[in-house]
């Protein structure tokens, strides 16, 4: 295994025996000194190991990369504190020794492009695009598979980002044994801040299946409720619509709650008949006290559930929105294959908003 260079500072125990764990693990790791804090410290560029948060810009502003090392489980916040302070990647001391030397090599070769960059602005340039491109294959890793099957429904998804990262998120899963949960969320903006709120968003697609079930949780209007609350507390400077649909697989019905989502989801049918299932709510994360209703619908045999973000309305033609949606609706009623109408939509795309597609499809 190809040795790796890392340098941590070992104040204490807790250093000493991660050390230990690294070296085991085939990282090369050596002690550097008392900490980057000390006064009159001048720490050399490298790649800097902090298990003191307070360490990880000090690192980063000397010209070298600083990783977080946790003794613990990485929780979502966490690692949303850690890359907020400069941390280009997040390790935690629970991961196998295979998992650990394979994230000590990503930050190893990005170590090495840096160094090998012709100049300093050059090297910045292409540190933040690495950095982007990274990010982007986490964003897509948290993405559920493209085409995927759900007892009686079908689950597909279609994203373009108008920068490498996107602002837009899908997810479906199941939620126990008789229901189905897919959401379609829009953050305000896009690009790496807009892109950051998204692993929040996977974050409550996770604590959605705990919670789903238990006393006024179980409509999506008082789960989008409980989602604009949990936003709120991270006080994050962002707003996020949401459309939010729970299928139940016994009798076939779609319940759904949206949070200022447009354009409104459609509903296909499989005569081509379009119906829209537009409703009323404020967007996720600003207001307090905003409440969201629910709706149910039939979700007849060979209907299609399809929601888009509002970045897709910049490929429709008319000027008027009321106009753009029609377009879109009528769109749908023609296609035979969503796929390719993604691809129209997409070579019309003039690039200036993430645009994504969410499609859920009952099946005989």
């Amino acid at each position: 295994m190809t040795k790796i260079s890392f340098l941590l500072a070992v104040q204490g125990l807790p250093q000493r025996q991660a050390m230990t764990q690294l070296l085991r693990a085939g990282i090369e790791v050596r002690e550097y000194g008392p900490g980057v804090l000390d006064p009159g410290m001048s720490p050399r560029p490298g790649i800097y190991l902090c298990m003191d948060a307070s360490e990880l810009n000090a690192y980063r502003d000397s010209g070298s990369l600083a990783v977080w090392l946790s003794t613990q489980t990485l929780t979502v916040e966490s690692m949303l504190d850690a890359l907020s302070l400069g941390a280009v990647d997040c390790w935690s001391l629970e991961m196998s020794d295979e998992e650990l030397a394979g994230r000590a090599a990503s930050v190893l070769t990005r170590w090495g492009a840096i160094l090998d960059e012709a100049g300093p602005a050059q090297s910045m340039r292409a540190e933040l695009e690495r950095d982007q491109q990274a990010g982007r294959q986490i964003q897509l890793g948290m993405l559920p598979k493209h085409d995927k099957k759900l007892g009686a429904y079908r689950f597909r998804r279609w994203m373009t980002p108008s920068l490498i990262l996107s602002g837009d998120f899908i997810d479906y899963f199941p939620l126990q044994r008789r229901h189905l949960a897919c959401f379609l969320a829009d953050v305000a903006g896009h690009g790496a801040s807009s892109a950051l709120l998204t692993v929040m968003l996977k974050n409550i697609s996770w604590r959605m299946q705990q919670k789903f079930g238990e006393p006024n949780m179980d409509t999506p209007g008082a789960l989008l409720a409980w989602i604009n609350q949990s936003l709120l507390e991270q006080g994050i400077e962002k707003h996020v619509a949401m459309f939010l649909g729970i299928i139940d697989k016994f009798d076939h019905t779609l319940h759904y709650s949206m949070a200022a989502q447009y354009p409104p989801a459609l509903l296909v049918q499989e005569d081509g008949k379009v119906q829209s299932l537009g409703l009323v709510g404020k967007p996720l994360g600003l207001f307090a006290d905003a409440e969201y209703v629910s709706a149910t619908v039939e979700f007849s045999l060979g209907s299609t559930l399809c929601v888009f973000s509002d970045g897709v309305l910049d490929c429709l033609e008319p000027s008027d929105l009321v106009e753009k949606e029609q377009s879109l609706a009528d769109k749908l009623a023609k296609t035979e294959a969503l796929s390719a109408l993604w691809k129209e939509l997409e070579a019309a795309n003039p690039g200036r908003d993430d645009m994504c597609l969410m499609a859920v499809k009952r099946q005989r």
